[in-house]
């Protein structure tokens, strides 16, 4: 009987600090899980507050929400965002939405639902520009000449289309220039349809010293690039604003 007292009193405080450890172990998780939350909707507080109608309706008013770069921040539909990048425990590196052509302030358009239906949208990455890289203007100056498959194309757009050799590095693209006030507007067109359906052409566009706008579009608008290009204009006036440091 006194060897049976002995053991339960030897082993009740270890099976009670066991528990305990238990405790504080499901409590960090908790904890833990709370943070990640909160740090995955910093920039999407719409996404975990909005009423549930708002989120169920795709004809409710669009939910906006801020979201923060380093010297800037967008205020957009949560709907047409639909990827974000950010660092570890910080601001936003690179962030994808769709734009609707033509877009309309304050609209709250459909996302489309086929691949058909991409060919009228405007894919938007804004991300970080690295210093040392060349940008599209920069390569038709230094680079693609050397790779150009003959003399240029005039096309409809007021665009000149250049194929490039089928040996060189760009075989699988085609490139097209206007130039406006002395300014080279370079648009670089897949070969090939993309995932989403449509051939694809892209338009590179600074924003600030540090960030730039890649732009895609359907080739079937290439004619209408200029107006395009207006209207993602028009997005960035009401959606987009380089923060200055005090």
């Amino acid at each position: 009987m006194s060897w049976q007292r002995q053991s339960a009193y030897q082993y009740g405080p270890r099976e009670r600090s066991i528990g305990r450890m238990m405790i504080t172990f499901v409590g960090l998780v908790l904890v833990t899980g709370g943070v990640i939350v909160a740090w995955l909707f910093l920039g999407d507080r719409d996404l975990l507050f909005a009423p549930p109608q708002q989120v169920a309706n795709p004809d409710a008013a669009p939910a906006l929400a801020r979201y923060r770069f380093d010297k800037a921040e967008l205020v957009a539909p949560t709907r047409l965002v639909t990827r974000v990048k950010r660092r570890t425990l910080g601001s936003i590196v690179k962030l994808d939405m769709l734009l609707p052509w033509p877009y309309q302030p304050g609209s709250s358009p459909r996302l489309p639902g086929t691949s058909r239906e991409f060919n009228d949208w405007i894919i938007l990455t804004f991300e970080g520009a690295a210093k040392d890289e060349l940008t599209p203007v920069e390569r038709y100056g230094e680079i693609y000449p050397v790779y150009f498959d003959g003399e240029p194309e005039q096309v409809d757009g007021n665009l000149l289309r250049y194929k490039f050799k089928e040996t060189s590095p760009y075989a699988d693209l085609t490139l097209y220039v206007a130039t406006v006030d002395g300014r080279h507007i370079v648009h670089r067109c897949d070969r090939k349809p993309s995932v989403m359906g449509p051939i694809l052409c892209e338009r590179t566009i600074p924003l600030n010293s540090d960030m730039r706008l890649r732009m895609r579009f359907s080739r079937k608008h290439l004619e209408s690039w200029a107006q395009i290009e207006r209207n993602v204009r028009l997005a960035l006036a009401n959606m987009f604003t380089t923060v200055h440091p005090e």
